[in-house]
């Protein structure tokens, strides 16, 4: 095969060229192109002499075996029919009998043996001379672009330069989506169901998502590791992690669950070992994430924030700050507030619904919880709740990794509209900077 020719401003491969040497090989061409006329004219004499019929079992093979290193030859008279005759058959005989679709893609720069072994490789060709006779008889190396081919193996050498010949598939649609940080699991199922009613390109179920999302198959805890620290029972919430997702229109609920896990466990699964090493346990720590993502309004609060929920949670601070091990975190107790209110919905109707609202009441730890959500009012109940609120930003998982508990903060408090916490060591001082406030 020559090397690359000049790149088309056509949208074709460009470096897939005819079957002519470059000017800069001339010396070789020219050797090339005198074997090949020599031959010819052998050829041509051999049929003069011996006839068509008796001439061609000697000289086919022959023909064949010039073409390889000479396939400009095709061009000769007499050759053509030898070479045509040769390969009959061949270009008629498909790689295989699956019907099963393949798609097969070329880039731009390919030569025509790259897409040869390729073919190859994807089964879709098991006779390479064979294509590239067919690829030079119709002179289909100038006309190939860059594209995705769907086929079949039962095509066949001569079907496939046809198809190649054309244009490529047309483009698969794409769409984002944009998975917000501090969206909860069914928020983002909502998130979901609004896209999927803008724009009926999109394939996915977000019933099929949220499904999933709720009840991890086997399959994916075999296949990421780092489910491991995922308890029994509980849902993903935690480890789908955000970000901007463009992904093909016809990309499947389980598919951007597989995307949105492959992308945790690249950007956040070091956190595992960061927390082994600390003698902490990894899923407390995303808990603790999850609320410090929720209540941190600046980066510099986070790890004063997760001082304060793991100071809460430990037994001597919290009977000298009277707190009886309770967290006190208002967005858990949104939280339940939120799953209760949903499970009276249907998804469809879950775009339209408020999440993260305040409940419109005064006082969180009289708020009623029921029961399967009650670790979750954490004004009534010791301890942590059951799972994390939402997927936590590295930032946050690095505050609960390294919270900043020795100053001994049991309180914190923003005022209405900054940006910053207010800090305190005991329920005095946590009152008097709600006062101040005012």
């Amino acid at each position: 095969m020559s090397g690359p020719g000049p790149q088309g401003g056509n949208g074709r491969v460009g470096i897939v060229e005819n079957w002519e040497l470059r000017q800069d090989k001339q010396q070789d061409a020219n050797s090339g192109a005198f074997k090949g006329l020599v031959f010819v004219v052998v050829a041509l004499g051999l049929i003069i002499i011996g006839g068509w019929y008796a001439a061609r079992p000697m000289i086919g093979p022959a023909v064949e075996d010039v073409f390889e290193s000479n396939p400009g030859i095709v061009n000769y008279p007499l050759v053509s029919d030898l070479l045509a005759a040769e390969y009959a058959d061949r270009i008629s005989a498909p790689a295989g009998s699956s019907d099963q679709e393949i798609e097969f893609v070329i880039e731009s720069g390919q030569t025509v043996e790259d897409i040869q072994a390729n073919l190859i490789a994807q089964g879709l060709l098991d006779d390479g001379p064979a294509f590239n006779y067919a690829v030079v008889r119709d002179r289909v190396d100038q006309l190939i672009k860059p594209g995705t081919y769907t086929m079949t193996p039962q095509i066949t050498p001569a079907g496939i330069a046809t198809r190649l010949e054309g244009d490529p598939d047309p483009p698969t649609p794409m769409v984002t989506f944009d998975m917000r940080i501090q969206r909860r699991l069914e928020q983002t199922v909502a998130y979901l169901q609004q896209e999927v009613e803008a724009n009926d390109q999109i394939e996915l179920d977000p019933n099929e998502f949220k499904r999933l999302a709720r009840n991890p198959t086997n399959k994916m805890r075999n296949q990421y590791s780092f489910l491991s620290t995922l308890p029994k029972g509980n849902t993903l919430e935690g480890y789908l992690y955000p970000g901007t997702y463009e992904v093909p229109a016809d990309t499947t609920s389980e598919e951007l669950v597989n995307l949105m896990l492959q992308r945790w466990d690249e950007r956040m699964s070091k956190y595992i070992k960061q927390a082994k090493n600390k003698n902490i346990d990894f899923y407390d720590a995303l808990i603790i994430a999850s609320l410090v993502e929720r209540e941190a309004k600046a980066d510099k609060d986070r790890k004063k924030i997760a001082g304060v929920y793991w100071n809460r949670l430990d037994p001597k601070l919290s009977r000298k700050a009277g707190t009886a091990g309770l967290m006190q975190a208002d967005p858990t107790v949104v939280y339940a507030g939120d799953s209760m209110a949903l499970e009276d919905l249907a998804i469809k109707d879950w775009d339209e619904y408020v999440f993260w609202d305040l409940l419109g009441i005064p006082d969180y730890s009289a708020f009623d919880v029921d029961a399967k959500y009650s670790s979750f009012q954490t004004y009534q109940n010791a301890g942590m709740p059951d799972w994390p609120i939402v997927t936590p930003a590295a930032k946050s998982m690095e505050a609960a990794l390294s919270p900043a508990t020795k100053a001994g903060n049991m309180f914190f408090y923003a005022c209405p509209g900054s940006s910053t916490h207010k800090f305190a060591t005991t329920a005095g001082k946590h009152q008097r900077n709600i006062n101040s406030c005012n």
